[in-house]
């Protein structure tokens, strides 16, 4: 997690920006004009906001599965009988690729790109380079989102400055905290994430209780019982 705007319904402050263009470039200020590329779902797609990123302060791309039935997508682009499974069709307007992808028999794939130039075609594959990209990337807030739920310290309850403590301040960066540990540690997948908590939560409180530090000798999987050495 690098950047995250609170989305609090209709009393969301937008400055008068539709939520999905709101929600797309407050995260990203960070990244302006970096030229880097975003992926995004349906709820964000849209051709509008993808020629505003493309401008200043913005200069992003962005990898997007429109919705069907927005008015920009072609008729000839929807699923038909006619296609075949594993056909692409590409639509072009400047520097936007728009991508039809048939996955199956009457199962049609709408790709917005602002990345991609031209309509590659993987020979290994037979997919579109525009559909191995957005697979590539677009798992990235899911699987956030799993670790936080794995590992969670978040409690039921209705006082909302309490969940975004328990939820965005320690879920979220005890997440971070782990994928800097791992990448910067020689021996990948040394540490689960469950054992790195307990090993922080540790060391995080053994000063305020004890001001002794210690090391931690974990037990078996399923055993509470820990034993420390000073």
């Amino acid at each position: 997690m690098v950047d995250a705007s609170p989305y609090l319904g209709i009393k969301t402050s937008t400055n008068g920006l539709p939520l999905a263009n709101y929600f797309m470039t407050e995260p990203t200020k960070s990244i302006y004009g970096s030229n880097n590329n975003v992926t995004v779902d349906n709820w964000f797609t849209s051709v509008s906001l993808a020629d505003e990123l493309l401008k200043d302060p913005y200069k992003l791309t962005i990898i997007g599965t429109p919705r069907s039935k927005k008015k920009e997508i072609p008729p000839v682009l929807l699923p038909t009988r006619q296609r075949n499974a594993n056909t692409s069709m590409f639509c072009y307007d400047q520097e936007k690729v728009l991508l039809s992808y048939v996955s199956r028999k009457q199962k049609v794939v709408l790709l917005l790109s602002t990345m991609h130039q031209v309509g590659e075609i993987s020979e290994e594959t037979g997919k579109p380079a525009i559909v191995q990209n957005y697979n590539e990337t677009k798992v990235g807030v899911d699987t956030f989102d799993q670790l936080c739920t794995n590992m969670s310290c978040s409690r039921k309850t209705k006082r909302w400055p309490l969940c975004v403590v328990l939820y965005v301040m320690i879920n979220m960066a005890n997440n971070n905290s782990f994928v800097i540990y791992s990448n910067n540690t020689l021996k990948r997948g040394e540490k689960s994430l469950s054992r790195y908590a307990i090993d922080l939560s540790r060391r995080l409180a053994d000063e305020k209780i004890s001001g002794t530090n210690f090391d931690v000798k974990y037990p078996p999987r399923n055993c509470s019982n820990f034993e420390y050495s000073k």
